[in-house]
């Protein structure tokens, strides 16, 4: 089992390499495959609204496309939402008022339980309803929600984000449950069209957020809490290495007198002629209400923070409270853990204040004692500084005599963590590979140059001398025979694609070149000479083949977008032409999301599906980091990767949002 807690078997096959073409082959054969000829035949437009029906239940909700009734008022629940309290069983919200204004419509209040109900929708695009229940106890109050959606369709398929379902089906957004998504959507599609439910993050639902898929009675159902009896959650050693993480979790809601809290859900309708399509549909509907409309890269990326934001429940092995409003997860199978590294990435890919202060403070000492998680926590305190956040100066300082303390000739020796089940491992990110007590992984060796200048511009005592010994000490690890960055100091003739990212990194937030341009430049031809058809192996021979007993997935082999996207951006910052850097990102960003519209734990070098976690969270870092690039480099206009991506999957922009115009 490795530190992220998932178990791996490597293959002790190694398939032959297939051909590859040369690198200006390989670009040319890139953009031909992504900048096609789009047929003139596109789907037609869709539309949907919510109409207010009176009734004899109160005022009822009926939904539209066009001229046609898609879900007709339900008569067991008229507007669409259920409460349950301790005891008791679901029961309709019914609303007998209703206000308007030129945004949408409220329903309500309505009083139930001691909540105070408000029930507001709104059209943020054509095809796109939003709708906010909001909720104030007037006296403490444990309840669930259940909101639902049911389309009438011929021939429908019906679908979670992972894919179609033939029976009932409930996932839910937390570990322990029988079936996990971290994507909370539920869809219907005819042959032409899907009509979607998704749940706005659970880390903004206390953790309690669960869909339901029934196709016998064609429902579409997300609930904020289940009523569930309580519960443990708990990641204890030998799953952590030496933390525990417990909660005792239960199935409600829960508000104090006078508290108010919001539960915001989304219908959309879109063209869509399979499950991928519905899947993007899916995410352009969520960055749509969120403002995400950049492009459907931004939009993945930038969905993936949200879905992983947690609110920090966890408590510690006393069970005390672990500080911190949130936390972000690496994915649902990780539990409550938030590494420094995943944090940082996607609380960029957030890019909300009050989530980054708290993710941010939710970190504590035996989170950052190995990998480069303390090198991540001093950069991180400098964009919280500069931003005008309270940096935690104890830990900040203790972070930095970490690093001095592990440093040599101004190479950074990781030791080994306590409690790992190999003193070798969890070393670096990727953590199952292994190094010597005394090697120097390189990947770690570019976050500790930008950790110094981190602590430097935090008044920590680093010097303009330990900068420029920890640089030297990073530019001597290239393998000159080779012209590639290997793995690490000892491992000279192995090659590593986790090499550049601390570079890339540094550059952005720093704007200080950690290598030569010769070094880089040589590096990312070598690897482009020898890579899979699906991206850059993250360790490999020098030729590029698999390790012997590697598998071609995971730290084995496979290839993690963050590291590739690095080696690309940094290219372009050491001389790489624009166009080359381009294109180059563009035909990594489709081998990515070939499959599904996910950026992934890790994909195989050897079929290219994805492997581990589905929208992974530290891949939510190069939307920040591609942004801060280009704008260090005076690079101004539309992304010409984002356009290139949104022309093959056929997403288009209109009017401040985002559409899926899928050919037929």
């Amino acid at each position: 089992m490795n530190a992220r807690g998932i178990r791996f078997w490597p293959v002790n096959t190694r398939p032959p390499n297939p051909p590859r073409p040369s690198r200006a082959v390989g670009l040319i054969l890139a953009l031909l495959t992504i900048l096609v000829h789009r047929p003139s035949q596109a789907a037609e437009p869709v539309s949907l609204r919510a109409v207010p029906v009176p009734g004899a239940q109160g005022i009822g909700l009926e939904y539209r496309t066009a001229d046609r009734l898609i879900a007709a008022v339900s008569t067991l629940d008229a507007a669409g939402v259920q409460v349950r309290v301790p005891d008791q069983e679901w029961s309709p919200l019914e609303f007998q008022q209703m206000s308007s204004n030129h945004l949408g419509f409220t329903l309500g209040p309505t009083r139930r339980h001691g909540l105070v109900v408000h029930w507001r929708l709104t059209h943020p695009t054509p095809a796109l309803v939003q709708r906010t229940l909001e909720v104030t106890a007037e006296v403490p109050t444990r309840f669930a929600l259940r909101f639902a959606f049911t389309p009438a369709l011929d021939r429908a398929v019906f679908a979670t984000f992972s894919g179609p379902v033939t029976n009932p089906v409930t996932a839910d957004t937390v570990r322990g449950a029988a079936r996990t998504e971290t994507f909370p959507v539920a869809l219907a599609r005819s042959p032409d069209t899907v009509f979607g439910l998704a749940a706005d993050s659970p880390g903004l639902w206390e953790n309690r957020c669960q869909i339901r898929v029934d196709p016998t009675t064609q429902t579409l159902e997300v609930l904020a809490g289940d009523g569930r009896d309580p519960y443990p959650l708990i990641v204890k050693p030998p799953e952590d290495a030496r933390d525990t993480y417990q909660y005792q979790m239960d199935g409600w809601q829960s508000l104090a007198a006078g508290e108010t809290r919001t539960f915001t859900t989304w219908i959309f309708a879109s063209p869509a002629r399979n499950h991928y399509d519905a899947q993007v549909a899916a995410h352009l509907a969520v960055a749509n209400a969120k403002g995400w409309a950049g492009s459907l890269v931004e939009a993945i990326l930038r969905n993936t923070s949200l879905y992983l934001l947690r609110r920090n429940l966890a408590r510690d092995a006393e069970n005390q409270p672990r500080d911190g409003r949130y936390i972000f997860v690496s994915g649902p199978g990780y539990g409550w853990k938030q590494w420094v590294s995943d944090g940082f990435y996607t609380a960029l890919g957030l890019d909300d204040a009050e989530k980054t202060i708290e993710a941010n403070r939710a970190v504590f000492w035996t989170r950052m004692d190995y990998e480069e998680n303390a090198q991540y926590y001093l950069i991180w305190a400098v964009l919280m500084k500069r931003a005008g956040g309270t940096v935690n100066e104890a830990l900040v300082r203790r972070a930095y005599e970490f690093i001095r303390e592990h440093s040599r000739d101004g190479f950074y020796i990781p030791p080994p963590l306590p409690g790992s089940p190999n003193p070798r491992g969890w070393k670096t990110y990727h953590d199952v590979l292994l190094y010597d007590h005394d090697d120097c992984p390189t990947s770690n060796q570019g976050f500790h140059c930008g950790a110094l200048m981190a602590a430097q511009e935090l008044g920590l005592g680093a010097t303009d001398a330990d900068i420029e010994t920890a640089i030297r000490a990073y530019r001597s690890l290239f393998n000159e025979e080779r012209g590639f960055f290997p793995t690490s100091r000892q491992q000279h003739d192995t090659l590593g694609q986790d090499t550049l990212y601390g570079a890339t990194l540094t550059y952005a937030v720093f704007g200080a070149k950690l290598l030569t341009d010769a070094q880089v430049l040589t590096h990312v031809r070598t690897s482009e000479k020898v890579k899979t058809p699906y991206g850059l192996r993250v360790i490999s021979q020098a030729d590029g083949s698999l390790l012997p007993g590697h598998s071609g997935v995971y730290c084995y082999g496979g290839s993690w977008f963050l590291n590739d996207a690095a080696n690309y951006l940094l290219a372009g910052v050491h001389g790489l032409p624009a166009a080359e850097v381009d294109a180059l990102l563009t035909e990594r960003i489709a081998r990515e999301i070939a499959t599904t519209p996910a950026f992934n734990e890790s994909i195989s070098t050897v079929d290219g599906h994805p492997h581990g976690h589905i929208l992974y969270s530290w891949n939510s870092g190069y939307w920040w980091l591609r942004r801060e690039l280009r704008r260090r480099l005076h690079q101004t206009g539309p992304d010409p990767v984002n356009q290139a991506i949104d022309a093959r999957y056929q997403v288009s922009r209109m009017d401040r949002f985002l559409t899926l115009d899928p050919v037929r």
